[in-house]
C-alpha cells in the first residue's frame, strides 16, 4: 500500500504538494517541473492530459523521462519538506494537547533520572500514522523511547540534525523543559526504468518544549542522590515454578522499600496493582518504574527503580550513568 495515498493523475492536487500551474488568457496551462525541459501544455488538451505526477507529491512532468531525469533533484524537497512540514504540525500539535504533554513529561522526568540527558523520541511507522494522532490524539501517539544524547545515532538523522539534537540535549534544563525528538518513516517510489524500486527514509526534526504544568514537582534530591535497583533475571521454568518465584520477588520489593519506611501499598498503590497483576498472571510483563520515596532512617528522598525480569545489559547502562547505585536482586534476597 503507498503510504502517501497516491492519487490518480488529474486529480486535485495533495495537502503538501505544490503544482506549477500558471493561468494564460483564463485558460489553465501545465508547466514541466524539470527545468531543461519546461514544456508547457493546456490542461485540457491532448498533451496535457498525457502530463505525469510525481509519485509522492503533485509535481507535474511532460513525461516519465523527465520526473526520472528530474528525481535525484526533487527527491529531497519532495519527501523532506513535505514530511518535514508534518513534523513540525506533530511538534505544535503536542504542545497544544494537555494529556499528550503531560504524558511525554513524565517519561522525559524518568528517562533522565535513570539514564541523563537525552531526548524523548517519537517514531511513526507511515505519515498516515502521525496524521491519524493529528486528528485523534493521544492514543494514536507514535513508539516512545528516552534515548541518552550518546547513544543519538548520526546516521540515523543525518550531520546537520544530529548537532543540532546532540546540542538541545547538551543545553536543556530538565527541571522545567524535555526535548523532542520526532523521525516519520517513509517509504517512496524511485522513478526507474524497469521493476519498482522502494525506498525507506526516515525524517527526523526536534524541538526543545516545556514540561506540562500539570507534573507533579519532584522534592528536591540531593546532588548525588542514592539509586536503589529493585531487579531479578528473566525467570525460566514451568508455570507453577514462576508463579512461585514472582511471589518471592514481590515480598522482596516489598521487603526492601519497607526497611527504609515505605510502603508501596499505602504510598503508591498504582505500583502496588501492578505488581499485584504481574504475579497472578503469566502472561504480563512488568514494565518497569522510578519512585522517589524518603529513607525514614536518614531523612533523605532516593530514586528506586523496580525493573524485574530485566536483561543484564540494562541494568549496566543506570550503574554506569554516574550515580550512586545500589541493586538488589529480588529473586536472592
Amino acid at each position: 500500500m503507498d503510504p502517501f495515498r497516491r492519487r490518480s493523475e488529474g486529480s486535485e492536487p495533495s495537502t503538501y504538494g505544490n503544482t506549477r500551474r500558471v493561468s494564460l488568457n483564463s485558460s489553465p496551462i501545465l508547466k514541466c517541473r524539470y527545468s531543461r525541459c519546461g514544456k508547457i501544455a493546456l490542461a485540457a488538451s491532448f498533451e496535457g492530459n498525457a502530463f505525469k505526477n510525481c509519485h509522492n507529491c503533485s509535481y507535474t512532468y511532460c513525461s516519465r523521462q523527465c520526473r526520472r531525469a528530474h528525481w535525484e533533484k526533487h527527491r529531497k524537497t519532495c519527501l523532506f519538506s513535505r514530511i518535514g512540514t508534518l513534523c513540525r504540525q506533530l511538534i505544535a500539535s503536542i504542545r497544544e494537547q494537555k494529556d499528550t504533554l503531560l504524558h511525554l513529561s513524565e517519561m522525559a522526568r524518568r528517562g533522565y533520572m535513570s539514564h541523563g540527558s537525552g531526548a524523548v523520541k517519537c517514531f511513526f511507522h507511515n505519515p498516515e500514522s502521525a496524521e491519524q494522532f493529528l486528528s485523534k490524539g493521544l492514543q494514536h501517539l507514535g513508539e516512545l523511547t528516552y534515548i541518552r544524547w550518546q547513544d543519538l545515532l548520526p546516521n540515523e538523522m543525518g550531520p546537520q540534525m544530529y548537532a543540532e539534537l546532540v546540542k538541545m540535549c547538551k543545553s536543556y534544563n530538565p527541571d522545567t523543559k524535555l526535548v523532542l525528538y520526532i523521525s516519520i518513516c517513509v517509504i517512496s517510489e524511485t522513478p526507474m526504468t524497469g521493476a519498482v524500486k522502494w525506498e525507506r527514509q526516515l525524517v527526523s526534526r526536534c524541538a526543545k518544549m516545556r514540561l506540562s504544568k500539570d507534573i507533579p514537582i519532584p522534592e528536591k534530591l540531593p546532588d548525588n542522590p542514592e539509586t536503589l535497583i529493585l531487579t531479578c533475571s528473566p525467570l525460566k521454568g514451568n508455570e507453577a515454578k514462576i508463579t512461585k518465584l514472582k511471589e518471592t520477588c514481590f515480598n522482596n520489593v516489598l521487603m526492601q522499600l519497607r526497611q527504609r519506611g515505605v510502603s508501596l501499598r499505602r504510598q503508591h498503590p498504582d505500583i502496588y496493582k501492578q505488581l499485584q497483576t504481574y504475579v497472578d498472571s503469566n502472561c504480563v510483563k512488568f514494565t518497569p518504574v522510578t519512585v522517589y520515596p524518603k529513607d525514614v532512617n536518614t531523612g533523605r528522598s532516593f530514586m528506586c527503580i523496580i525493573m524485574l525480569e530485566a536483561t543484564t545489559e540494562s541494568v549496566r547502562q543506570i550503574e554506569t550513568a554516574g550515580v550512586r547505585v545500589r541493586t538488589v536482586d529480588v529473586l536472592k534476597e
